[in-house]
């Protein structure tokens, strides 16, 4: 007798066990856990747009919220080199929550083959461009690369870039790299030499100085890689 109570209680156990397990699956394929919305955060620009993070997440409405592999959709937006950071979040019972982080363009990258492309402050490629970016220096590099990757070598190129005050900007023409530091060609054809200091900001404040006293025409070299000191190479035939 006890052992068909055990025998049956056994099968109420599992049968119960069978109606439970039936019942989450039907539940996870139901559309009460559908993807009913798709919350788009962005931050740093407006490159990309609400309908590019969605079309490249590949998250669809009505699609299972079970379905929808956070880590995998991370890994999709983060493939597009405009995007630094994102998070992707699913909010029960029907919401998945986005947020992305742009890259902010800081430089433009030019070989001497004329190649050119937009760069994030860390050296990264962000964009491969026919036309600069307007009011970004430019910096002289070797190779470009891929979107997405980092070009290196230029450490010195982005410092002395991230010194660069809006006063100053319109008189360079590019920043490119010599062995001794950093040079930079301005309009008219004049050069300055900023050396390889460790505050780019004190070559910038004495070049600043020379440019505000002298007639530019007849330079042709600028030397303020020494402190308090600037050295001033003057062209006669420039002030002919």
């Amino acid at each position: 007798m006890k052992t068909q109570i055990l025998k049956y209680r056994k099968s109420i156990l599992v049968i119960i066990f069978l109606v439970i397990s039936i019942g989450v699956y039907a539940a996870t394929k139901s559309a009460l856990l559908d993807v009913d919305e798709i919350e788009v955060y962005i931050t740093g620009g407006q490159e990309i747009g609400r309908d590019d993070v969605i079309s490249m997440s590949g998250i669809a409405l009505s699609q299972s919220m079970t379905s929808v592999n956070t880590e995998s959709v991370e890994t999709l937006l983060s493939d597009n080199s405009w995007v630094e950071e994102v998070e992707v979040e699913k909010k029960w019972p029907n919401t998945v929550s986005i947020w992305v982080a742009l890259r902010k363009p800081f430089a433009n990258a030019l070989t001497s083959k004329g190649e050119l492309a937009v760069i994030d402050e860390t050296g990264i490629v962000i964009e491969d461009n026919s036309s600069p970016y307007e009011n970004l220096p430019t910096l002289l590099v070797e190779d470009i690369g891929y979107p997405g990757n980092a070009i290196i070598g230029i450490d010195k190129l982005l410092s002395a870039a991230s010194e660069v005050s809006p006063d100053l900007n319109h008189w360079i023409e590019i920043i490119l790299p010599t062995a001794s530091g950093v040079r930079l060609q301005l309009s008219g054809s004049v050069f300055a030499d900023l050396g390889s200091p460790n505050d780019f900001s004190v070559p910038y404040k004495d070049l600043k100085a020379v440019l505000g006293q002298v007639e530019l025409t007849c330079i042709q070299r600028i030397d303020v890689s020494i402190p308090e000191n600037p050295v001033v190479e003057r062209d006669t035939t420039r002030c002919n």
